[in-house]
């Protein structure tokens, strides 16, 4: 369960109880339980939504990994709280005999999650809608309008000495990063990033151009970081995005 109060809780339990040795709901006892579902390759981040909740706007998303010969689900409110079974035993998991199949349930799981508390879904991240980084500044735009933002939630570290703190990404350009944390850095200071792209990390530097700690319905809190040179292989990812 979340710092906020989403976690599983008794949605969709029905009268299948969560396991505890895999930590997955599945019928036919201890014969039919495939065990601890340890990963047995890299976890990837998958499916992610926004969801407005009472204490504001969260990020969820699912991670998928390979478990033996099969493929295992779990569900994350960003930056870094995994989803517990009742009773905090372990990490709430889907199984499935592919990674769609196993994600799938997760997504399920999470939507039935919300009906039952009458959360609203913000599959287009509405939660981005957040100031516009400015033109002026120690940094200049490239020619045509690299400062688009794409959505897209990635983990990020953070800090002004090194990076050190968690968050997620809620829109790019090649200009700027929104940052969502609740541990925002002060607006006008240096900021050094490392960003998690789907196989590898880059390193960014960045100036804080505005900063909120607090939440507002539809409005994370976070900060705008206008970038300083990034690099090559950020801005090839931020190019490929739609």
């Amino acid at each position: 369960m979340t710092g906020r109060g989403l976690g599983p809780g008794g949605v969709g339990s029905g009268d299948i109880p969560w396991c505890d040795i895999c930590c997955t709901r599945h019928g036919g006892g201890r014969r039919a339980c495939p065990g601890e579902l340890v990963a047995t390759g890299p976890e990837r981040h998958g499916w992610r939504v926004n969801i407005e909740t009472p204490a504001g706007v969260e990020a969820i998303g699912v991670l998928v990994a390979e478990a033996g010969d099969v493929w295992r689900a779990r569900i994350l409110t960003y930056p870094k709280v995994l989803w517990v079974v009742p009773g905090g035993s372990g990490t709430i998991k889907f199984v499935g005999r592919t990674p769609r199949e196993a994600e799938e349930q997760a997504i399920e799981f999470i939507r039935e999650h919300c009906r039952e508390r009458d959360y609203s879904f913000r599959d287009e991240l509405a939660l981005v809608e957040p100031e516009a980084l400015p033109d002026s500044g120690p940094i200049r735009r490239p020619q045509g309008d690299p400062a688009q933002r794409k959505v897209r939630f990635l983990p990020v570290r953070f800090g002004v000495a090194r990076p050190t703190e968690t968050g997620g990404t809620g829109n790019l350009s090649e200009t700027g990063i929104f940052i969502i944390t609740d541990a925002p850095v002060d607006e006008g200071q240096w900021v050094e990033m490392e960003l998690e792209l789907e196989r590898e990390h880059v390193d960014l530097r960045g100036f804080v151009r505005w900063s909120r700690a607090d939440h507002h319905a539809g409005r994370a809190p976070g900060m705008g970081v206008q970038l300083e040179q990034p690099s090559g292989r950020y801005l090839r990812y931020v190019r490929t995005l739609p």
